[in-house]
């Protein structure tokens, strides 16, 4: 059945679509997942409206599982609810918070009950029905020592929540008990402290809730088993609130835990924390298989959570059995050079089934060397020489890559199996330049020193102990990378997957963007302007194309398509690339010339300002 809707799909025969839809649940089903959100719709989307009550920074949005009503925290410590659809504010809820709200949730399946999460280190559960007061909370937890950024439930068990915060706690909660913050009753389930890790962001898997995703102040996310886990008490804490070393309260299973990050990062950070990233926001998709990560300091990356690639696939030149079994295809139009040809028009092949298309994307990303860059040309390179393996190119721009990345070992075992595989070009020129490459890399790397605070970036880094340098190491690498947003300034930036299927992604940045990319290719679809600030939220509608976003304004915007006609829509960004490279510009700045820009200082040499025409203001007429 679903392979002729489909066939109905890409026909657009709607009026077929609408047919099976009346007779048969499956083809509902199928109808509500594709026609959420489509390439047409997105294309319109415009702002429809403005809520405005609060007044301080909206910093998280979510709506009720119906889509019948939407949740905003903000800084002036009040959660609003609002009915959307009619533009009308339902409730203001005021809060015991003293600080900031980061996270809101409603509990159980209906909308009588909120969690909230704050700056002020606590967790609050009340109701709000007829809330006209700061009435008593039903859960007050302040076992945090510092700022909780976020929370998440279990689509299954209504009563279950959890707290991720910047002590590097995951608590968690269960409504049926009484909570008491005590050292001894404290549930804490994940403790990343001893690595001194801030947990930022948490995340439940929908399909498989006994997995949680959990992202700290680095670039690895570890994905828990909770069946495999129990939790421990905050008492593992000594009496001035330092913890124990690591062998004397390790509450984990050593495989309740598997780490995901991209190639790059994970290679590069194994040894040390960099509290240069972070991972903000962590989503998976409805079918609960892919992972999606707005990494805080670099680009948003998706993980199949099912994919066992790890990330040091490029250390190991021979094709172990651990690798995906591919097919090998004959390429239709036999690549030379630079890989730059002719699209392909063969019947029997789609882009994907040529090597050309890798070959092109890798060495465009070799040239243009923006954030994971030639790390992604390695992967595409490497991915060629897996499925067509006479095409030596793929080798020579493998190689390169890895030199590129000053990655001596990885490109010297490289270049030896492609000298031994093809003696021929052993001596070719391509060969002595890769060689003369790689000689100069292995001269000009100088020894690390490890404690040398007068470097910059020493303030940055922090050595990790050997087991969990090991995890990082094992760490399952990504399918697919977003670019064109920036994520430097806030910490609670958002990136969630539209509709049913998971076709879109979108996100906010910090110049005030709305980015929204096709899934497949990662191609931007549209960019709207948000916001004269930064864009942290964005949250889409559980059933409907319909969008809320928030930032540093205190509104809520909400954007739904226009009616198809003539008239230019104001909130389409027109020069969108340029954009994009004032973004990778800003974040591949130095930390302390970020702060500088960020507090409005203009850099000599360095521009991340690009001229916006007609940029709409603040507030819709």
């Amino acid at each position: 059945m679903e392979g002729k809707l489909r066939k109905l799909r890409n026909k657009r025969d709607i009026l077929k679509l609408l047919q099976y839809r009346e007779n048969s649940a499956e083809a509902s089903k199928f109808f509500k997942q594709h026609s959420q959100f489509t390439d047409s719709l997105i294309k319109r989307l415009g702002l429809e409206f403005e809520l405005e009550g609060h007044q301080g920074c909206v910093n998280c949005l979510q709506w009720t599982p119906d889509g019948k009503h939407l949740a905003s925290g903000s800084d002036d410590t009040n959660v609003i609810l609002w009915d959307p659809f009619r533009h009308k504010q339902l409730q203001v809820v005021p809060t015991h918070h003293i600080g900031n709200i980061f996270s809101v949730k409603f509990l159980g399946n209906g909308s009588n009950e909120i969690a909230t999460a704050a700056g002020d280190c606590r967790v609050l559960v009340q109701s709000i029905p007829g809330a006209i007061a700061k009435c008593p909370p039903l859960l007050e937890c302040s076992c945090h020592v510092n700022r909780v950024k976020r929370l998440a439930t279990s689509p299954i068990e209504p009563t279950l929540f959890w707290s991720a915060a910047e002590d590097g706690l995951v608590i968690q909660y269960d409504l049926r008990e009484h909570h008491e913050c005590s050292l001894s009753h404290t549930k804490v389930l994940v403790d990343l402290s001893h690595n001194f890790g801030e947990v930022k962001c948490i995340a439940v898997n929908p399909t498989k809730p006994y997995y949680i995703a959990v992202g700290a102040n680095d670039c690895y996310i570890r994905m828990y088993d909770r069946r495999m886990l129990k939790t421990c008490a905050l008492g593992q804490t000594n009496q001035m609130g330092e913890f124990r070393k690591t062998s004397d309260r390790e509450p984990l299973d050593p495989n309740c835990v598997q780490y995901y990050a991209p190639g790059h990062l994970a290679m590069e950070n194994a040894s040390v924390t960099n509290f240069k990233l972070a991972a903000t926001y962590i989503s998976f998709n409805p079918a609960g298989s892919e992972m999606l990560v707005n990494m805080g300091g670099e680009q948003i990356y998706l993980f199949d959570i099912n994919n066992t690639r790890h990330v040091n696939e490029l250390q190991v030149p021979q094709f172990s059995g651990n690798r995906r079994k591919m097919p090998v295809y004959k390429c239709c139009c036999h690549p030379e050079g630079n890989g730059f040809v002719s699209n392909v028009k063969n019947n029997d092949f789609t882009e994907e089934n040529c090597a050309c298309y890798y070959m092109r994307r890798a060495y465009k990303c070799y040239r243009r060397k923006w954030m994971g860059d030639l790390y992604g040309a390695a992967r595409d390179y490497l991915y060629v020489t897996q499925v067509w393996p006479d095409q030596k190119q793929a080798y020579i721009g493998l190689i390169k890559s890895l030199i590129a990345l000053k990655w001596a070992d990885e490109a010297q075992q490289w270049l030896d199996y492609f000298c031994t595989s093809y003696p021929d070009y052993a001596i070719s020129s391509q060969v002595r330049c890769l060689r003369d490459g790689l000689e100069g890399i292995q001269l000009m790397n100088p020894p690390k020193e490890e404690n040398d605070s007068s470097e910059p970036k020493a303030r940055f880094l922090r050595k990790v102990e050997e087991p969990e340098q090991k995890k990082r190491l094992e760490s399952r690498d990504y399918e697919v990378r977003f670019l064109g947003h920036c994520n430097t300034t806030t910490d609670i930036k958002e990136a969630n997957f539209l509709g049913e299927d998971g076709n879109y992604i979108c996100a906010g940045s910090d110049e005030g963007i709305i980015f929204i990319w096709e899934r497949k290719h990662s191609s931007i679809v549209t960019a709207l302007f948000g916001d004269v600030s930064i864009v942290n939220c964005i949250q889409p509608h559980p059933s409907a194309c319909f969008i809320a976003s928030s930032g540093i304004d205190p509104a809520v915007k909400l954007w739904s398509p226009m009616p198809e006609d003539d008239n230019v829509n104001p909130r389409v960004v027109k020069d969108i690339n340029a954009v994009v490279e004032a973004n990778q510009q800003r974040m591949s700045m130095d930390p302390f010339e970020s702060m500088l820009v960020n507090m409005g200082y203009r850099i000599p040499g360095i521009n991340v300002e690009p001229t916006f025409q007609d940029v709409p203001s603040c507030r819709t007429c």
